[in-house]
């Protein structure tokens, strides 16, 4: 794949040996250095022509929507990056890339593309004709009217009483346009909100380890019966680090090593006696 750098004219490098150093590194590892002409940038350069113009175009659109969503609500990093995040996949394709090389003239190589870009042309004196604008597409009997305007514009060769029919049913029209455009937009700020409600829900509490460690010695020190429920997610056999191992072990400090057997449920007291099973003769 071929990288193109684009060298701003207007910067000036002291050492020649270091401008021919970096062009050839630039070259040895594929990078194609293209040298715009001064005080063209503006006509020369592939992104002002190509990408950003896109770019910055569906950012404001994305504005626009976050405004109208919700007009008392600030720009946070959130939104920002997600307006820019839909901007880029609609500014920055292939076919834009390509577009402003073209349109620039640089590749394909064209001169008078360069040569007819509209800031550098001359200024139209004021006596200048103006561009008359393109007539309306014609609506055919058959065609389905899409607005307003063009339901009147069915009953203009009619008579007067159909006129007036055709006027209150362009009203109705406009009304129901009203009242989509406003649910449209009430349903848009609605999944805006849930949005951002989700965005700050909080994360589910992990189990702390150390608590459930606490509630079993709470429990054996006031010799009272494990639960049967407790016995699934807490341990029962107990080791103890001997004395020598703890000398050995001084720098880590003190340790218990907590262990999950299998011993059977067995009926206790209070005191922590065995219940004796009665012996039948």
């Amino acid at each position: 794949m071929q990288q193109y750098v684009l060298h701003s004219p207007h910067l000036t490098i002291s050492a020649e040996w270091w401008k021919d150093e970096w062009m050839a590194t630039c070259f040895l590892n594929n990078v194609y250095c293209c040298y715009l002409p001064a005080h063209c940038s503006h006509g020369l350069q592939p992104l002002d022509n190509g990408v950003f113009n896109a770019l910055k175009a569906a950012y404001r659109r994305e504005l626009e929507r976050f405004a109208s969503l919700t007009d008392s609500a600030p720009m946070d990093k959130v939104n920002f990056i997600r307006a820019y995040a839909k901007a880029r996949r609609v500014g920055m394709t292939k076919k834009n890339i390509l577009s402003g090389w073209r349109v620039t003239g640089n590749w394909p190589i064209s001169r008078s593309k360069a040569l007819r870009h509209p800031e550098i042309q001359e200024d139209r004196p004021n006596g200048s004709p103006r561009a008359t604008p393109e007539p309306r597409p014609y609506l055919g009997s058959d065609d389905t009217p899409q607005t307003s305007r063009q339901i009147r514009d069915l009953g203009l060769n009619k008579t007067p009483k159909m006129r007036r029919r055709y006027n209150v049913i362009a009203k109705g029209f406009e009304a129901q346009q009203q009242t989509v455009a406003a649910h449209t937009q009430r349903i848009a700020s609605l999944e805006e909100e849930l949005a951002r409600l989700k965005r700050g829900k909080k994360r589910k509490a992990v189990p702390n380890p150390n608590k459930r460690f606490m509630t079993l010695g709470e429990t054996l020190a006031g010799k009272e019966s494990i639960p049967e429920g407790a016995t699934r997610y807490m341990p029962v056999g107990v080791e103890f680090v001997s004395s020598s191992e703890q000398e050995s072990e001084s720098e880590a400090g003190s340790v218990i090593e907590v262990r999950k057997e299998n011993i059977p449920h067995q009926p206790t007291r209070r005191s922590r006696r065995m219940v004796k099973k009665t012996r039948v003769q």
